[in-house]
């Protein structure tokens, strides 16, 4: 059973657990997200980060032998995204590309790679292997621990071209995917450890978030990007989306938390960079969608997201570990809420 804790004990490790989010949390978050042209890359790390880092649509330009990056600050943490136009679409020098990349990303690093894939292609394509045999043979296997592969445009496949079953036609095409993408790493060495604990989710557009399987793509996606994150890396990539995320038991957002999050899509001194291009294309019909303004997790969620901080900080500090489950939630949250009055 576990042991009650006095007030004392919990301001105690309430200050612990404080100084140890200061001194772990990392003031940069860095993101690789990389995938053919057109299938969605731009507008998903958008709404992963709650801004308009990215370009969009065909007001972008095609950068042959260079990475791309977009940067921002979101509450006091430095976003960078790493873009990779060119690597699937055979049009760089992959000796230049890469060595281009490494001179641009601290030590070769990134927090957390986003690898995209249209769910609606007919099949996996030799530009999409390719491109993943160079990225491990570059960065090695450990690239994948840190990995997530989305499905894009999964919002495509909800329904059975031959009017039978949707949802068993929906998990089919996610099986068949998940299979050809573990079976190719499989065949270019990836460890099965490693790819057993490679996420692939499936990820759809703005306007409907809802997927056959789950209520929120997005939150989805979220949850999945935290876990394989460092905890330093996590928990700045939970600063920045503190406040859009909204937990089963969380009231209505208030009309003053909505407007804020509307405005969070401008961003001081950078809005040359996140402001969508004025002249976009008329028939890029997307171009337009509000990015979701909140993360909903569910109960599920939420436990693995708060017993992650609990066991890294625990293991850190000797803190007592067998808390009961309603103290988690709620030392947890009024300690974090305190971190982000003092970000």
């Amino acid at each position: 059973m576990a042991k009650k804790l006095s007030n004392r004990d919990q301001e105690s490790l309430k200050t612990a657990f404080l100084k140890w989010v200061s001194e772990k949390r990392q003031d940069r978050l860095s993101i690789l997200i990389t995938g053919k042209t057109g299938v969605g890359k731009s507008r998903l790390v958008n709404a992963l980060v709650g801004k308009r880092v990215a370009k969009e649509g065909r007001a972008k330009t095609a950068c042959t032998d260079t990475v791309t990056s977009y940067r921002t600050k979101i509450n006091g943490v430095e976003v960078i995204v790493w873009d990779s136009p060119g690597l699937q679409d055979g049009t760089c020098n992959e000796e230049l590309y890469f060595q281009d990349m490494k001179s641009k990303l601290s030590e070769g690093r990134f927090d957390v790679m986003i690898y995209c894939i249209s769910m609606a292609e007919a099949r996996f394509y030799d530009a999409d292997k390719n491109a993943i045999r160079t990225l491990t043979n570059v960065f090695g296997s450990k690239l994948w621990k840190s990995s997530v592969v989305a499905l894009t445009f999964a919002n495509l496949k909800t329904e059975d071209p031959d009017g039978e079953d949707d949802l068993a036609y929906y998990l089919g095409e996610k099986y068949l995917w998940g299979k050809a993408i573990l079976d190719f790493l499989a065949c270019i060495g990836v460890e099965f450890e490693v790819r057993q604990g490679i996420p692939i989710v499936p990820t759809g557009n703005y306007k409907k978030l809802k997927l056959p399987e789950c209520e929120n793509w997005l939150s989805d996606l979220w949850i999945k990007c935290f876990n394989v994150m460092s905890i330093s890396s996590g928990l700045a990539f939970f600063q920045i989306s503190e406040s859009r995320l909204k937990y089963a038991d969380s009231p209505t957002a208030t009309t003053s938390t909505a407007a804020a999050a509307r405005s969070s899509a401008v961003d001081d001194g950078n809005q040359n960079l996140i402001l969508e291009d004025e002249n976009q294309s008329a028939n890029n019909l997307d171009a337009h969608e509000t990015i979701p303004r909140e993360i909903p997790l569910n109960e599920e969620q939420e436990d693995g997201l708060l017993k992650r901080m609990w066991k890294a900080f625990s293991e850190f500090c000797g803190a007592v570990k067998n808390v009961g489950h309603r103290f988690l939630r709620f030392f947890t949250r009024r300690a974090l809420v305190t971190v982000k009055c003092f970000a």
